[in-house]
């Protein structure tokens, strides 16, 4: 990657709109921003394009705004489309103190495919051998074409088509997607609750979570009243409860701003803010 200038920006300008990992670690994040607010300065700069893309520094960036650092230096390097994007923002994590694991490669596969890249231009993009791009490249195929499979489905339940209009938009076969659709029909009634269901049992989860830390903060003071913890123990307790509620929001924010991010993909139009 050539760096073509250093500059002075908003950290908040950035647009973090690209993910060639298939989700934040939080707990390197967290780690970053304990570093940052220390006073140590970061080892390298956020790489971004001239449209202030962020190529390499996702987690900088995350470790940045817990503090509230409202600006900072970045490289601007010199890309002139998507592809090569793509490409450089996997291999600068290749080098780096956090490896792409095989799930981030996958994804970027993925978005490599979603732009028809051949399996040979994968393999370049990525520095991957012939063998290895393959063997991605049929997983995500797979993958993918199940994806389109149930859009086809929902397109045909919800959207208003029919199943022969929706096998010619999503690119399936009309014989599959009936059959499809003939079990799913019969599913669709007992189903049609889903997404209540589910958000009552995460209510549940977090109503039993929240009553579990209840009851040790409860415990935790009883024994600072009866002198059997130290203040700063109790610090120390409440310290982390803090952390890990900090964690949960940063990887729920991460997954709002990948949805938006997907949304916008899907509908031609480009993300307003997202994260990389």
């Amino acid at each position: 990657m050539r760096v073509v200038r250093t500059i002075t920006v908003k950290l908040h300008d950035l647009k973090l709109n690209l993910f060639v990992r298939k989700e934040l670690d939080t707990e390197r994040a967290l780690f970053l921003s304990e570093l940052i607010e220390a006073g140590v300065k970061m080892a390298d700069n956020i790489k971004v394009t001239k449209d202030f893309v962020v190529v390499d520094g996702r987690h900088r960036y995350e470790g940045y705004d817990l503090n509230k650092v409202t600006e900072i230096e970045v490289d601007v390097v010199d890309i002139d489309n998507e592809v090569d994007l793509i490409s450089e923002a996997y291999r600068a994590n290749i080098g780096g103190s956090k490896p792409p694991t095989a799930e981030d490669t996958d994804h970027t596969v993925e978005l490599l495919l979603e732009r028809k890249q051949s399996i040979s231009a994968i393999g370049k993009l990525l520095a991957l051998p012939n063998s290895m791009a393959r063997k991605y490249v049929s997983e995500v195929k797979s993958r993918l074409n199940r994806a389109r499979m149930m859009a086809a489905v929902e397109a045909v339940v919800h959207g208003g088509l029919t199943a022969a209009q929706s096998a010619e938009k999503f690119e399936v076969e009309l014989d599959k997607l009936k059959e499809q659709l003939s079990g799913t029909r019969k599913r669709h009634k007992a189903n049609k609750h889903g997404v209540e269901e589910l958000q009552r049992k995460l209510t549940f989860n977090y109503k039993s979570l929240a009553s579990s830390n209840a009851s040790y903060m409860r415990k935790i003071l009883d024994k600072f009243d009866d002198g059997d913890m130290l203040a700063e123990q109790v610090g120390e307790v409440i310290c982390h409860i803090e952390s890990l509620q900090k964690k949960q929001t940063r990887a729920i924010a991460d997954w709002r701003r990948r949805f938006e991010a997907k949304c916008a993909e899907k509908s031609g139009k480009p993300a307003e803010e997202s994260a990389a």
